[in-house]
């Protein structure tokens, strides 16, 4: 019963935070946007882009490897401590390396050095952090409190210290002081959960060949969040193009927080029936977990496609006209990855096929690159958007099929049906909408979001009859709350 009530807490303190984050960018963003402007926000998105493969590098898959690793022998405390001495101090050597490798990138072809060296300190942070242990060790709950806290206060000091586009540096050193906290905060309590590490005995480079199995998915996965920002500023050399599809891809990330946290609740136990072999269990879930995946995302995406260009226009304010242009052919992403993500966390590593999945991921990451260089010259930021769907498109079809022995292709389109449908009528009634009811203000479109999801809903529950939404999706709620 402890084990179950201690899955049910840490669930409900990520929860918390996830809530936080996406509560947060609708009073950061739009003050961000027309304080430091479109051009210090591509700034910011593309020099940010560079760092995090120096991040990743000094990570080096430690921390996926070693929250593993340290799950497998959480209850032998010594056990755990030595295999976190041999892994943090390989990652410590690595991430030394990556931030002389910075340094020289910056020296050698730093475009903008003020900001990019203020952007070291997240290098930094990366080698000190250690919350791979905590994971490992489910200690959701202090690493909850720190996230919250430290998000908190980072919004603070940019309100009270950001008042002008020439405080692009300032918002930059708040961020980056912040991670560095963030991760200082973690050894406060590490003497009370783990043993101080026998120089003698540790081992640099033990576990080399397991940390890079899993670092090779992870800069697949990297390439479609960063490369985009990274091609674009190259490409493009305009700072510009990178703050509108900054600012665009943030909209999508709070649609693809929502999902992701959806598909926590519905299937938390998924591991352990893999490890029971209850097959049949497992497709029940995997088919509950599309249904909420469709119910919310249809309308997300549709929604967006109808409502935001004016959205955005009051969002994110003048200057950022091109937004208008790229959330609609952006929004598709948010139902694509979300597919992807269920398969990938729910089938494809607990059955053991990562290899399989990260030869998708390369190739994926391979098409995006090769589109990129193409649509990006002919259509700036929204090529890169394009080729972002399509890259993902790709991944998504291929993970379908790893996965086809739990859940069929046939099942993942057709459980779509009835969503799908809610969604055109209410797309419809939204675009007919906006063509009489012509006005751009707060009030105007949140009128419009309210009719909008009453329509999805009603079409939904009244003319489609949706036996899950009827009955499904609250008793699997319930279920999981009696955890």
């Amino acid at each position: 019963m402890a084990a179950k009530k201690s899955i049910k807490k840490n669930y409900l303190y990520n929860l918390a935070y996830q809530i936080l984050l996406v509560i947060v960018p609708f009073a950061t963003i739009p003050y961000l946007s027309r304080v430091l402007g479109v051009e210090n926000i591509g700034i910011n998105s593309f020099t940010l882009s560079i760092v995090a493969y120096f991040i990743l590098l000094a990570n080096i898959g430690v921390g996926s490897f070693g929250t593993r690793e340290i799950a497998l022998h959480q209850d032998d405390r010594k056990k755990y401590s030595k295999i976190f001495w041999d892994l943090y101090s390989y990652q410590f050597v690595i991430g030394i390396i990556s931030i002389l490798a910075y340094g020289i990138y910056v020296m050698c072809f730093g475009g903008y050095p003020s900001v990019q060296w203020i952007m070291m300190l997240n290098i930094v942070a990366a080698v000190i952090d250690m919350a791979w242990l905590y994971q490992g060790l489910e200690d959701y709950k202090y690493i909850s409190i720190r996230n919250i806290l430290i998000k908190l206060a980072t919004v603070a000091a940019t309100f009270i210290f950001v008042r002008t586009p020439d405080d692009l540096g300032i918002y930059v050193l708040i961020n980056s002081i912040s991670t560095i906290i963030s991760s200082c905060i973690l050894w406060f309590k590490f003497p009370k959960i783990a043993d101080p590490p026998k120089l003698r005995e540790i081992r640099i480079f033990r576990y080399w060949k397991d940390s890079i199995i899993y670092f090779l998915p992870q800069i697949a996965v990297s390439i479609y969040t960063v490369l985009d920002k990274t091609m674009l500023g190259i490409i493009t050399g305009s700072e510009a193009e990178n703050g509108y599809y900054e600012q665009t891809y943030k909209i999508i990330q709070i649609g693809l927080i929502i999902m992701t946290s959806l598909n926590a609740v519905v299937a938390p136990r998924m591991a352990y029936l893999f490890g029971k072999g209850q097959k049949e269990e497992i497709k029940k879930r995997l088919k509950t977990s599309f249904h909420f995946i469709y119910l919310l995302a249809f309308p997300l995406v549709f929604g967006l496609i109808a409502l935001g260009p004016d959205f955005s226009s009051i969002f994110f304010g003048e200057g950022y006209e091109k937004v208008r242009l790229l959330l609609p052919i952006f929004a598709p992403i948010i139902l694509i990855i979300s597919i992807s993500n269920c398969l990938s966390g729910q089938c494809i590593i607990p059955i053991g096929k990562q290899k399989q999945a990260a030869l998708f991921l390369w190739i994926g990451a391979a098409v995006n690159f090769v589109l990129n260089i193409v649509l990006i010259n002919m259509f700036s930021s929204v090529g890169a958007a394009i080729s972002s769907i399509i890259a993902e498109i790709i991944i998504t079809v291929s993970f379908i099929m790893l996965a086809r022995e739990y859940m069929q292709a046939k099942t993942v389109f057709t459980t779509m049906k009835n969503y799908l449908i809610a969604g055109v009528v209410m797309l419809a009634s939204l675009l007919a909408i906006n063509y009489f009811w012509t006005g751009i203000s707060l009030p105007i479109v949140g009128a419009k979001i309210a009719i909008g999801a009453t329509i999805y809903f009603v079409v939904l529950r009244f003319i489609l009859r949706d036996e899950f939404l009827k009955s499904e999706a609250a008793l699997v709620i319930r279920k999981f709350l009696r955890r």
